[in-house]
């Protein structure tokens, strides 16, 4: 139990900390949409690596699970393009 609350608290104390660092990217190139580009690139390289060293991949539950599951990769996104954007004109606290 102990290990799932550290998690989360190092989760919860990310999302500022990631929302601040992408705010600032997206000024720094002109570009929110770059920033985002090059987190999502960063994210999916962890999270890969990260299924590769797990190994047992039940890829055959790919194919049987709710389209609708998949939608959560949209939301992501749009967190992650929406706070970029937003946080530099209304701030990190306020977005």
């Amino acid at each position: 139990m102990i290990g799932y609350a550290s998690i989360m608290i190092i989760a919860g104390i990310g999302i500022p900390v990631m929302a601040a660092c992408s705010s600032a990217l997206g000024r720094h190139l002109g570009s929110p949409v770059l920033a985002a580009s090059i987190m999502f690139s960063g994210a999916l390289t962890i999270a890969i690596t990260t299924l590769l060293i797990q190994g047992n991949i039940p890829w055959g539950k790919l194919a049987t699970a709710p389209k609708y599951y998949l939608f959560a990769g949209a939301f992501i996104a749009l967190y992650v393009l929406s706070i970029t954007f937003v946080a530099p004109k209304f701030g990190v606290g306020n977005a």
